[in-house]
Order: structure tokens, then C-alpha cells, then sequence
């Protein structure tokens, strides 16, 4: 099974060598941000499972930059602070957080909540069905098999992991094979028509599934790049309900 992703935001490079060296050893893979616009290519660059951010950065805080990271992924944002006072978890739960964390915390305790959020949604994927379902809710083409209402992935039969955004857009693509989709209508379509991301934020999820699905990032055959088009999805699709 493919690691699950932590992105740590910190300024404090004890705070993060603590967390990493438990996050490690608990078999995720580490990423970490020294500030708001390290964070910010982490998340364009990795798409991290959850995260991990910090109130107190040098460039700006917690607060301000949750409600940007919340429009860019789905991942549980969980908040750390010093402050421990009612008002702050609220705003912080206001503005996007998925939980609140006081400094100090025990490691254990902070792993433990990491992987409850994990959890969760999982178990969430594994319930409901995404957005738009209808009654074809399995999609097989010549390598690839999604199951719209479990959130699963298949590749010549071994199942790969998806982020949220990644699954939505390989979907999509399927929807629609042969057809050539411009980077502003997926942003409108995967991230909503008010969304701040950027093309490159869709190139660098492109270049992410390719890559789980073994399609060459070079010469991709699965999901191809049309110049001053857009891109499309190459694989005739047989769609059956169940």
C-alpha cells in the first residue's frame, strides 16, 4: 500500500524534526514547510494526504493561508498553535481547520489524531459515492479500472492510491475519453469556478496520476497532452453498473 503523505508547516526546526522522526517511524512520508509559501508549493507539488499547519509563521499566518490551502485539496488541515484560548480554535476551525492542536503535545497524541483524520476519510470513500455518481459506477478502459462509489483505482489489476483531486480528475478523463478538455475547464469543473489555483496546479496532478498509473511523464499514451489545447484521455472506456 502506497505510503500515506504528511505535510508539516513549522517554522521551528525542532518542532519538525520531532514530528517527522514519529511520522516516520509510523511508516508516512514526510513533507515539511518553513513558511506559507514553502506550503503553498508543497501542496501544488506533492498533494499531501493531510496537514499539518503551524498559526505563528514568518510570512504569515495560519489563519490567512488555511482558507487558500482549503480551495487547493481536500486534505484534513489539523491547526497547532501555542495559544490554547476558546477563540483561537474557533477561528481556526472557522477558516477551514479540521482540528485544533495546543502546543505542547505528546507525539503519540498527534500521531494518533493523524491517523483518525486518515481514517475517517477512507472510511468516507469507502461509504458514499463521489459527486455526480449515476448508474454506472465502474469505469474500465484497456489499463485502468475506477469504482466511481467505493473511491477505488485499479492499474492492470493492482489497486493504486488516489488523493481526492487526483481521483476526480482521472474520473473525469474517463467520463469523457477521446475528448480534449483546456486547463480553465477542469479548474472549473475538479476546483470550482471560484477556485485561485493556477494551470500548474493542474499540470502538476496531471503529472501525479501519470505517474501512478505508469504512464510515461515523457511520452504518455493514457492521458496526453494536446499542445495549446488541453489534454484527453486515450483509452476507449466501457462504463457498467453494479
Amino acid at each position: 500500500m502506497e505510503k500515506r503523505s504528511v505535510l508539516v508547516i513549522d517554522d521551528e526546526e525542532e518542532i519538525r524534526e520531532l514530528i517527522e522522526m514519529y511520522l516516520v517511524k509510523e511508516g508516512f512520508h514526510y513533507l515539511e514547510a518553513k513558511n506559507g509559501k514553502e506550503a503553498i508549493e508543497q501542496i501544488r507539488e506533492n498533494s499531501p494526504d493531510l496537514i499539518l499547519l503551524d498559526i505563528s509563521l514568518p510570512d504569515s499566518s495560519g489563519f490567512d493561508i488555511c482558507p487558500h490551502i482549503k480551495k487547493m485539496t481536500d486534505a484534513p488541515v489539523l491547526m497547532v498553535s501555542c495559544r490554547d484560548s476558546e477563540i483561537d480554535k474557533v477561528l481556526g476551525l472557522t477558516v477551514g481547520g479540521d482540528d485544533y492542536i495546543s502546543k505542547p503535545f505528546s507525539p503519540n497524541e498527534l500521531v494518533a489524531r493523524i491517523k483518525a483524520h486518515l481514517r475517517r476519510i477512507e472510511q468516507m470513500r469507502s461509504n458514499h459515492a463521489v459527486d455526480h455518481v449515476d448508474k454506472d459506477e465502474i469505469l474500465s478502459s484497456k489499463s485502468i479500472t475506477i469504482n466511481r462509489k467505493q473511491f477505488d483505482c485499479f492499474v492492470k489489476g493492482k489497486k493504486v492510491f488516489l488523493s481526492a483531486k487526483e481521483f476526480k480528475l482521472l474520473e473525469f478523463f474517463m467520463m469523457h475519453p477521446f475528448q480534449v478538455f483546456n486547463t480553465d475547464h477542469l479548474i472549473e469543473r475538479i476546483w470550482g469556478f471560484n477556485s485561485d489555483i493556477d494551470c500548474k496546479t493542474v499540470s502538476v496532478h496531471i503529472g501525479n496520476i501519470r505517474k501512478k498509473i505508469g504512464d510515461s511523464p515523457k511520452n504518455p499514451t493514457i492521458i496526453l497532452t494536446i499542445r495549446g489545447a488541453g489534454y484527453k484521455f486515450n483509452e476507449e472506456v466501457i462504463k457498467q453498473s453494479v
